[in-house]
């Protein structure tokens, strides 16, 4: 009797329990489908970051939101606290996620991930390179990327935007991000229905959105036209948030105690057609239109920065023709096939050349100040013609006579044996372009020309100050004339683009 009633005492206690779990069971299967992040919360869409969410009991009914990282990126405090990057053109892992701020932070690194260098064929299969066939090459992956490299980003909560879980960044944020991977722009529409563009860049496409009376939206997804296993190029390259930034805001800034001391001057925008004087105006920038706002909006010192002013001529007391002393550029203007004519005196000559030797190096094309890109190029374009060939043939013959170094950089033995040296001489002598890749391999050859040169050194050299009979193409020089050539190969990018975009946008 007692074990009869000792057994329906344990039968209904397991039933009662059997039950109880699968109504559990039951009510967490409703609650993941309620969960307006259901979707959002695998490690497929979060990549790295799947591993910073917090684990809920299961009693929690309602699970707060996903965390994702804070991104934050201006000329003050550089991306997320770090002026110095470098960058991949894909992402280097497969747990990169599919929400786009992941993507991004798998393509922005804080350290060099581990360089891939050539191994023999027969070794292959047992580290990271290259392997050396007949036919086309195949790379070897297996590059150290560090997973946990930006956990120490302060977090918060993902918002919720359709079907995708967000984070939330300034417009600042953004096109620093933009100029960092070297954007410009495809397409751009403003009408009833809204603003929404498209952007190319060398690490990736963005898409910005803003419907009329809904939130703006930025995606970014990483190329689908190339693959880490056949890419030639090593698999980073560093960057530098302050220049980038400069640069697009049409500032040279260099700390150069030579000649003009210390330089910090702005260019004037492109200018409707017609003719005009640039005049060198000492402090004069916060009076300036245009990129001054980006500037400001960016963290920089406007008042501590020169300009130089584009002044309209064509009074009848005004001189329209340069003297012996001035020299006339043609640049382009506003209007397509409309020329502006640039009168360019003495002083501003010899502050022009200063920038052109103080320009900042660069291994990869800028996306750039329009209307400083239009005046330095074609103030330098005159000694870049006279020099282009010598410099062409310069770079085949570093390629001829130092192969190992270039190997040891990363790049494909079997691409720098057959084609680097005719390809680098090719895009010198075409005069103009704007292929991120061929930059690429033009600054990573007179890196190895220039072989124990730091980088305040490629960013202060003295060409274009010397007078025209003391100039030759020493290394000064070819460093000098590279940074005029990425100048040639940079991309256009319009500065005053956060005047369509609100102060804060939903980062996909």
């Amino acid at each position: 009797m007692d074990v009869s009633a000792d057994v329906a005492a344990w039968l209904s206690f397991a039933v009662t329990a059997i039950g109880l779990g699968g109504l559990i069971s039951q009510a967490n299967a409703i609650n993941d489908k309620m969960d307006p992040f259901h979707a959002n919360r695998s490690v497929e869409y979060l990549g790295i970051w799947f591993h910073k969410q917090r684990q809920f009991p299961w009693f929690i009914i309602a699970k707060p939101p996903p965390v994702g990282p804070v991104i934050k990126g201006s000329l003050a405090q550089g991306f997320c606290g770090l002026n110095d990057l470098y960058l991949t053109r894909l992402p280097l892992t497969s747990r990169s996620g599919k929400a786009g701020w992941a993507t991004l932070l798998a393509i922005f690194h804080v350290r060099e991930p581990e360089l891939n260098r050539p191994i023999p064929l027969e070794d292959a299969e047992k580290g990271p390179g290259w392997t050396m066939t007949a036919s086309t090459p195949s790379r070897v992956l297996n590059i150290a990327a560090d997973d946990k490299e930006w956990y120490f980003l302060e977090q918060q909560p993902l918002v919720r935007h359709k079907a995708n879980a967000c984070t939330v960044i300034s417009r600042t944020t953004l096109m620093t991000i933009m100029c960092l991977t070297n954007a410009r722009k495809v397409f751009q529409y403003s009408d009833a229905a809204g603003f929404r563009a498209g952007y190319a860049s060398y690490n990736g496409q963005w898409y910005l959105t803003w419907p009329i009376g809904q939130d703006a939206t930025v995606q970014f997804a990483p190329h689908d036209s190339h693959s880490l296993a056949t890419d030639v190029y090593p698999s980073s390259f560093p960057q530098r948030v302050d220049k980038c930034v400069q640069m697009l805001s049409g500032v040279v800034v260099a700390n150069d105690s030579t000649d003009l001391g210390h330089l910090k001057v702005a260019f004037c925008g492109r200018k409707s057609p017609g003719i005009y004087q640039l005049r060198y105006i000492r402090n004069g920038f916060p009076g300036a239109h245009g990129s001054r706002h980006l500037y400001n909006m960016m963290g920089g010192k406007v008042y501590e920065v020169d300009f130089l002013l584009a002044s309209q001529l064509g009074g009848p007391a005004q001189q329209t023709s340069p003297t012996p002393d001035q020299i006339e550029l043609v640049l382009p203007s506003t209007e397509k096939n409309l020329p502006v004519s640039m009168i360019v005196g003495e002083q501003e000559q010899r502050v022009l050349c200063h920038a052109l030797d103080v320009l900042p190096w660069s291994s990869l094309s800028w996306s750039i100040h329009r209307g400083m890109r239009d005046i330095l190029v074609a103030f330098a374009k005159p000694v870049m013609d006279e020099y282009r060939s010598a410099l062409a043939e310069a770079l085949r013959r570093t390629v001829l006579e130092r192969p190992h170094l270039l190997d040891a950089r990363g790049w494909n033995p079997l691409f720098v044996r057959q084609s680097m040296g005719d390809m680098a001489a090719s895009a010198v002598l075409a005069g103009n372009g704007n292929s991120g890749d061929l930059v690429r391999v033009v600054s990573d050859i007179v890196l190895v020309l220039t072989e124990g040169w730091d980088r305040a050194r490629l960013d202060t050299v003295k060409f274009w100050r010397l007078p025209e009979g003391k100039r030759s193409l020493d290394t000064d020089a070819v460093v000098a004339l590279t940074k005029v050539f990425v100048l040639e190969w940079s991309n256009e990018f319009d500065y005053q683009l956060y005047h369509d975009l609100p102060i804060s946008l939903y980062f996909t």
